[in-house]
């Protein structure tokens, strides 16, 4: 038979039980609202990022396509239109630098001559030196050698009024003298035997 000793030891086992059990609970709902309110502030940050994150992307967006549609209406008569679009694919943000022509977006890789290309890269680096600006000078090597022989003397315009514009110098080499002609000096560099004799123009 069981004594009510036994069933008050039984109770205050269960009261102890019950005792930790609500202090426990109390613990795991004070962290829970903690991870709760961690959360949401976390989601809020993120919120605030991928909105800082859109509108840089939407400025650079405009500030690439700006200056290479300027690039190549400078040289073409009628200019392919030039487009930057962020796209997010498998987790990661990727950059698509497509030409418009009708309406109809394409690849300038697969989708038009070397000419065009020539100069959307041109002004691509143009565009990428001027987030950065950390000197003021471009050294390239033949960047039209694509381009029609007809337009060569429209690339060289260009390349002077994005050069006094934005107060970057350029450092070229080129074979082409309707190039050549509007820049600020030229030098003609023929080789002699084994040494290299430069005059300047």
């Amino acid at each position: 038979m069981v004594t009510l000793q036994a069933i008050e030891q039984k109770f205050t086992q269960l009261k102890s039980k019950r005792d930790v059990l609500v202090e426990q609970l109390e613990r795991s709902n004070t962290e829970l609202a903690s991870l709760k309110t961690h959360i949401e502030t976390i989601q809020k940050s993120r919120a605030v990022v991928q909105e800082v994150a859109q509108k840089t992307q939407q400025n650079l967006e405009f500030h690439i396509s700006n200056i290479v549609s300027m690039a190549l209406s400078a040289v073409f008569p009628k200019p392919p239109g030039f487009v930057v679009r962020f796209e997010v694919r498998r987790n990661k943000t990727e950059c698509d630098l497509l030409f418009v022509e009708d309406e109809n977006e394409y690849s300038p890789l697969t989708g038009s001559g070397g000419g065009p290309i020539d100069i959307a890269s041109f002004a691509l680096r143009v565009a990428y030196w001027s987030l950065n600006k950390n000197r003021p000078v471009l050294i390239l090597d033949e960047p039209f050698r694509n381009l029609s022989p007809d337009l060569h003397e429209k690339a060289g315009e260009m390349l002077k009024l994005v050069s006094e514009r934005l107060c970057l110098q350029i450092i070229m080499v080129s074979h082409s003298d309707d190039i050549n002609i509007h820049a600020d000096k030229t030098f003609v560099v023929r080789k002699k035997a084994q040494l290299s004799d430069i005059t300047e123009l």
